[in-house]
């Protein structure tokens, strides 16, 4: 029953002290679509293949970092709780994530907008 409790109090306290996102929780930051209308279809299609497994990465970063991150908070709180308020998260992993999905959706765009019929 206590190993239950402590668990419980744990996590809960891991949760609340991290900063630290999941990849599904990161919001893209738009990108000027400007620059990408100027391009071909051919090379709207192939920025977006690169950018695709780049994102692909990114999120598995982010996705570890967040894991990582809620790891330290709990031992924090085993061995040193108040160590655990200085735990400085993802957000350099986060921000690279968010850039790469708002410029591929910037692309998704310019590929709409100049007819190119792929994604």
């Amino acid at each position: 029953m206590f190993t239950r409790v402590l668990v419980t109090v744990l996590s809960i306290l891991s949760i609340s002290c991290t900063t630290a996102k999941k990849a599904s929780e990161v919001n893209a930051i738009r990108a000027p679509i400007a620059p990408y209308l100027k391009l071909s279809c051919a090379e709207l299609i192939s920025e977006q293949r690169i950018l695709l497994s780049e994102v692909a990465a990114s999120g598995v970063a982010v996705d570890k970092a967040q894991q990582s991150d809620v790891n330290t908070v709990i031992v924090t709180w085993l061995l040193f709780a108040p160590a655990a308020f200085f735990i400085s998260g993802n957000e350099i992993e986060a921000s690279k994530y968010a850039a790469q999905k708002g410029q591929l959706d910037t692309i998704n765009d310019a590929l709409k907008v100049n007819g190119c019929g792929a994604k």
